[in-house]
């Protein structure tokens, strides 16, 4: 079950839904597994909407996850990484503001109401 290799679960193809991620052999959207669970709904009631999704292939991309979010690691430095990216993106939206702004005055200034 969790032997499948991703390729086999997982598939994104540009011509298919724009290329998000999707169950191999079918169209359904690997992030609507995750919204199921997220609303309290359960895999067999995933399974029930979505029959073109095999219990395997649920089964396999929820244990990729899980694999993944273990085996990410969150030593000191990786979260002093996630800390000055998060204040990199805080720094960029401020300037982003500030130049949405200048804009809006220019444009107030070329086209007095």
């Amino acid at each position: 079950m969790a032997d499948m290799k991703s390729e086999e679960v997982i598939e994104r193809v540009p011509g298919k839904l724009g290329g998000t991620p999707v169950f191999s052999g079918t169209r359904v959207p690997i992030k609507h597994l995750f919204d199921y669970l997220e609303s309290g709904e359960t895999l067999e009631e995933f399974l029930d909407q979505f029959p073109t999704v095999s219990r395997e292939q649920a089964v396999a991309v929820l244990s990729a996850s899980r694999e993944s979010l273990l085996n990410t690691p969150m030593d000191r430095q990786a979260r002093m990484e996630l800390m000055s990216e998060a204040v990199n993106d805080e720094l960029f939206l401020a300037d982003l503001k500030a130049t949405l702004e200048d804009f809006r005055d220019a444009d107030k200034l070329e086209h007095p109401a």
